[in-house]
């Protein structure tokens, strides 16, 4: 995103909530996103150790790392 606002880049690849941070910041230049390159987020989860059957509500009132804040990765986590 930066490099598409400073003109450095005319397209970037980015997740749509870049898109959403630039306008509601006010950028006198809204970017416009126009293509999806995946048909789901790709988000995954990474654990230390091997969990044979894992189930999302084992997550619930552990510690996750779930990205930057704001990113989608940690936005898809808040529902659960």
């Amino acid at each position: 995103m930066a490099a598409v606002l400073s003109g450095e880049a005319d397209i970037g690849f980015m997740g749509p909530e870049t898109t959403v941070y630039t306008y509601n910041e006010g950028s006198a230049d809204a970017v416009v996103n126009f293509a999806q390159l995946t048909q789901r987020a790709g988000n995954f989860i990474v654990a230390r150790e091997k969990t044979d059957d894992f189930k999302l509500s084992d997550l619930k009132g552990a510690d996750v790392l779930g990205g930057r804040a704001g990113g989608m990765p940690k936005w898809c986590l808040n529902t659960y």
